[in-house]
């Protein structure tokens, strides 16, 4: 069975869930995110996830960005 591709991905907290960090990682657990990092100052929670799963993380309450990590650096035209 072929090994599922994981992502690494920052999800943005919304500023009313922000004194709420833990539960938000909590949940997002719940949907498959492996936490990395947690940067309470900014709302920010860092990690990653099946790719398979990358669509439930932005239905989790709180989150108001999933990014998917940039690999592709180039300067844009």
């Amino acid at each position: 069975m072929a090994k599922m591709k994981s992502l690494n991905i920052t999800v943005l907290v919304d500023d009313m869930h922000k004194d709420h960090l833990l539960d938000v990682a909590k949940n997002l657990k719940d949907q498959g995110f492996v936490v990395n990092a947690l940067l309470e100052e900014i709302g920010v929670i860092t990690g990653s996830v099946p790719s398979a799963a990358l669509a439930k993380l932005s239905t989790v309450p709180g989150v108001s960005a999933v990014e998917q990590e940039r690999t592709d650096y180039r300067t844009q035209h």
